[in-house]
Formats: C-alpha cells, structure tokens, sequence
C-alpha cells in the first residue's frame, strides 16, 4: 500500500498554493505513488510528501525534482518556485554569499534521501594485496584528488597511465578503495578492456552505471545523448566515486567526463589520453629493485627470499622490476615450495638472451598472462610503428644497469631511415601503446626487457601483407 497523502496545510498562502499545484501535476501524471517518484527523483519518500504538503516552501532542487517525477517541465516549474518565493518574502532565495553553503547542504540532504530509497552501488574489485612501495606515488594521488576548502573547482578527473604490466589498474584501486571512504553514495566501476566484455562508448558505459544507481531498465533513455545527460545529472548530484579501467582512446570516456562538485573520477590507460582537457595525469613506473624483492617475498614468504637473495635479484632483473611479471614469475614459483629458489628461477627464467620467446611464454597463470597483454597492445600499432619497435629492439644499444635499453630520438630515426621528427611521433605512439617508458633524459626512451623480448618474437613488419583498403583493391599504405 502506498504513502498516503499528508493534509494540506489550511493557510491559503503562496506556500500552500505552490504545495497545491504540485499535487495536481501528480494527479495528472496518474497519482504516482511517493515511493514510485523517490526512485525517480532521488529524494525519499516522505521529503517529496512534506514538499506537498504546503507547511513550507521545499527547497528548488526538492521542487524541481518532485515536478520532473511527474513529468513537469523543469523551467516552467522553477519560474513558479522563484514566484512563491518572492511572494512568501522568506529567505528562499538565498543571497548570493549564502549560495554555495545552501547548495552544499541541499546535496547532502539529497545524498542522505539517496541512501534510504537505493542501496548505493558497491562495484569495486577487491583491493590488491601485493601492492608494495608507490607511497609517494599514493600522496600525489591523494593531492590530485582532494578538493580544497572552499575551491571554486571541483576535483578533476585523474589519468592513471603507465607501460604494460607497470600495475596501473592495482594502483588505481588502492587509491578508490581510500577514497570510497569519504564518498558514501556508491563506487561505480566499469572494465572497458574488449577483453573483460568491456564497452566501447560512452552510451554503453553510462547505461550500464544508471542501472547501477537504481534507476530501472525501462527508464534508461535509447537516446545516447539522453543517457549520458541523465549519467551526469545524477553524478553531479551525489558523491560517488567512478573508476573507468582500461580506457584505449579518448572517445570512450571524454563524454562521461563532468565536473561533479563532491564525486570523484579514476581513469586507468597506456595511454596518457593527452586528448582529455581538464584532467590531471600521473605516470605510473616500474617498481624500484627494493620494492621488487619486497613483492616476490609477499609471494613466496620472507624466509625463502632471506634465504637465497642473489636468485630474488636475478628474477627481478629478467622480470624488468615490472609488477605484473614479478606477480606472475612468484606465483608459478609459489606453486612449487619443495624446489630451491634458485633451482626454480633457473628453470623458469632459462637462457632469456638466447630464448626471449620462452621465459616470456612461462609468465603465465590461469588466464592471465604478460604475453597477451603485450600482443594487445601491439595489434593496436601502425606498421610503421611496430617495425620501429623491432627495429629498437634488435639494435645493438647496450642494455642499461636496469636490463632496459635506451636510445635517443635521433639514434633511433635511423633504424628506420626517418627523419627524427615523425620517428618521435612513432615513438609517443609506442609510448601510449605501453611498449615504451620516457627516460630520465629528455629525448631519450627506455624499452624494457619484457617488451624487447616480445618485439624479438614478432615477425618483420615490412614482410606483413598490408591490408584492403575500404571500397577499394589497393592496398593501404604503411603509415605513421
């Protein structure tokens, strides 16, 4: 049985009569119970029943919201509120120093209403349990995200990027699992990896997080545009916290993208998406030596990384101190506790000089593995790029301390007979592919040894038939 009606309030003032006309649009709209309207509206129940009511004026976004339930049209309604206001003489209309305090408190009020009519969405992965070091990176983070008192700017979206197995999804959830403390309507998350079943657009996305948020199947607009409006109506009005993993280009998520005064946005990418305006961008490395003898001893206990050290090192060597290789090299080695350390990292690493393709082909464990992470995003190149990234990776630039191997723009535009300007631009792309990391030098660019043992797999670009170009029998050229 449905809420009933409260009585209306027997003063005959502007109040009441504003109360009166929103009980005749509900009429209209077919008496839509209080209940049916909070889920639309996102305030609960008994709020939209009080603003009926005609005791007091409801606050704008209460009217506003209560209207919109019932099918009202919003500007013509709020012309109606500013009237009752005026006539009442009250302080519904607030001054303008007073605005951004009454705005404040009228989201907390419709967060709270929020939370008693809909569960808030809870969809966060687990938090990673093998995440070491990157405490300076976490501060950073913790400043990118946080909102200054009394800022005129919200907190803007914050692009998490990095090379290939660097850990940049592991680290972004650390930090959403922090962050979800303060942000009590909900985490939303979405894995747009094609892979994982991932959307490709914004509509997608954005239908998929509506439903989320509890708003029915059947209410979801068709229209994309409809859709995502509705997406960022309600992300500006709540504190959720959003996390889009795995975004491949820009287009996927520059629509979602708003500037929601108390929700919090973390995009993960290889690329750092330099198409998103607005956004602040955080690079995520290879862990430091230490770090990743402290990894391999969560994985594979204390006593047996204390025991054999050297072996530890030589792992993390072969391993490029790259979290994911690390994780799965540890795992597969967990897995034989009888075997000596160094009898185990022999046997997986091999002669990785003389066999890059088999020690890479080990890292492996259930369905994951470095491999295909690598040949993703190596089937996202440009001929022109990948024959670069071969090129690099069978030159003769000795490898660094740290087994990666570095070479500047201009060394590198002769590999492939270019000139160094568009051989910078193959190199950025490589970059955003996650194939390749920025060297301490500016100029310079680093290729890891998991990477360059992959580029040595793969076959040589310019031997690889070229494909059809659309409406046509000619091939398409190789270009950058």
């Amino acid at each position: 049985m449905g809420r009933l009606e409260r009585p209306l309030a027997p003063d005959a003032g502007p109040v009441t009569a504003f109360a009166r006309e929103l009980r005749m649009l509900r009429t209209a709209a077919g008496s839509p119970g209080y209940r049916e309207m909070a889920t639309r509206a996102l305030f609960s129940a008994s709020v939209l029943s009080e603003a009926a009511a005609g005791y007091r004026l409801p606050t704008l976004q209460v009217a506003l919201a209560f209207a919109e339930a019932c099918g009202g049209d919003r500007a013509g309604w709020e012309r109606r509120w500013h009237e009752a206001a005026r006539t009442e003489g009250g302080d519904a209309a607030p001054r303008p120093g007073a605005k951004a305090v009454q705005t404040h408190q009228e989201n907390e009020l419709r967060a709270a209403d929020v939370r008693a009519v809909l569960p808030p969405p809870a969809q966060l992965p687990m938090e990673p349990h093998t995440l070491v070091g990157r405490s300076a990176l976490l501060q950073r983070a913790r400043s990118l995200t946080a909102r200054s008192h009394g800022a005129e700017r919200p907190a803007a979206p914050l692009v998490i990027s990095g090379q290939v197995g660097a850990g940049k999804s592991a680290f972004a959830l650390r930090l959403a699992h922090e962050l979800a403390a303060d942000l009590p309507d909900g985490q939303l998350y979405a894995n747009l990896d094609p892979a994982a079943g991932g959307h490709d657009d914004a509509a997608g996305i954005a239908g998929g997080f509506l439903e989320a948020l509890g708003i029915p199947a059947g209410r979801v607009p068709a229209d994309p545009g409809q859709r995502i409006g509705l997406y960022r109506s309600l992300l500006n009005r709540r504190r959720l916290l959003v996390v889009l993993d795995g975004v491949r280009h820009e287009r996927q998520v520059r629509e979602l993208l708003t500037a929601a005064p108390e929700s919090r946005v973390l995009i993960t990418s290889r690329s750092r998406l330099l198409g998103l305006d607005g956004v602040h961008r955080m690079r995520v490395p290879a862990l430091e030596r230490n770090e990743s003898v402290e990894l391999l001893a969560r994985l594979l206990g204390g006593d047996r990384v204390g025991a054999e050290p050297r072996a530890c090192l030589l792992l993390a060597d072969a391993c490029g101190d790259l979290p994911l290789a690390l994780n799965l090299a540890g795992r597969r080695i967990a897995a034989r506790p009888e075997w000596m350390l160094q009898h185990a990292v022999s046997d997986l690493i091999g002669d990785r000089r003389r066999d890059p393709a088999r020690f890479l082909g080990r890292l492996r464990v259930g369905d994951d593995a470095l491999a295909a992470r690598l040949d993703d995003a190596y089937r996202e190149l440009t001929p022109w790029a990948r024959l670069m990234l071969r090129q690099f990776a069978g030159s003769e630039h000795a490898p660094s301390v740290d087994d990666v191997v570095y070479g500047s723009a201009e060394e590198l535009a002769a590999l492939v007979e270019r000139s160094a300007q568009p051989v910078e631009d193959l190199l950025e792309r490589l970059l955003d592919a996650g194939l390749l990391d920025h060297a301490e030098l500016p100029g310079q660019y680093g290729l890891t040894p998991m990477a360059r043992a992959f580029a040595l797999t793969q076959p040589d670009p310019t031997q690889e038939a070229p494909p059809a170009a659309p409406h046509t029998g000619t091939p398409v050229p190789a270009t950058a």
